[in-house]
């Protein structure tokens, strides 16, 4: 034994690796070179330097993909921060802890986004700005229930305009920006009235979708009937 080199040992194997294994480890070796050991344990407890995962262009990073387990776990002062669990297809931000849960920082909020168990809060603590591409529609059509805001641009008279239902709670916007004519939405279920018409540019109008139904919350220039 004592004579066989490292390369001639037998494989231990893919998963039969032990926390009390040994890892032979060459100590000081641009000084004085000594051959010490190291358990698996102990190893990967006390790594003195950062950990990069650099997988090829195609590769993946897999943290146990056995459905049948837990697959990630990160603590927190021996409480479960942070867990994805493949059994039950959920991501779980600290469950029934006493701890903040969660913070997300930006230059000017310290505290940006907070979750916070002990309060059973959620806190926003930055303006909260919500980035979509609007709808372009020119002439009659569907004013789409997907983006938050139609630009519409009218290219004659009384052009039709419909709306489907949306989604509760939903807010949808429309802006009249060029004036070729005029629009008339109506939407298919309409807690304001029937028809929401559009005649100069700059008509705007503001509407939520609620109780099965869509209602004017905010308007300009627009004539509701």
């Amino acid at each position: 034994m004592a004579d066989k080199k490292i390369t001639a040992l037998t494989d231990l194997g893919s998963g039969n690796i032990a926390a009390a294994d040994l890892l032979h480890v060459i100590d000081d070796p641009a000084g004085t070179p000594i051959n010490k050991k190291i358990s698996v344990q102990s190893f990967f407890a006390n790594i003195p330097n950062n950990v990069a995962i650099n997988p090829s262009a195609s590769g993946n990073v897999i943290i146990n993909s056995d459905l049948a387990d837990v697959d990630f776990v990160v603590s927190n002062d021996d409480e479960e921060a942070f867990r994805v669990d493949g059994a039950n297809r959920e991501v779980v931000i600290t469950e029934g802890s006493g701890q903040t849960d969660l913070r997300v920082e930006t230059n000017s909020h310290a505290a940006a986004l907070q979750v916070d168990a002990s309060a059973d809060t959620v806190n926003i603590g930055a303006p909260l700005l919500m980035s979509q591409s609007a709808q372009s529609l020119s002439g009659a059509g569907a004013v789409d229930v997907t983006s938050q805001i139609t630009h519409f641009t009218s290219t004659g008279a009384s052009q039709a305009l419909t709306l489907a239902d949306g989604t509760d709670g939903q807010i949808k916007t429309i802006v009249h920006i060029s004036d070729g004519g005029s629009g008339v939405l109506t939407p298919s279920n309409f807690g304001s009235g029937s028809t929401v018409t559009f005649t100069n540019a700059g008509d705007t109008a503001t509407l939520l979708f609620t109780n099965s139904a869509w209602y004017v919350i905010g308007s300009y220039g627009v004539t509701v009937a």
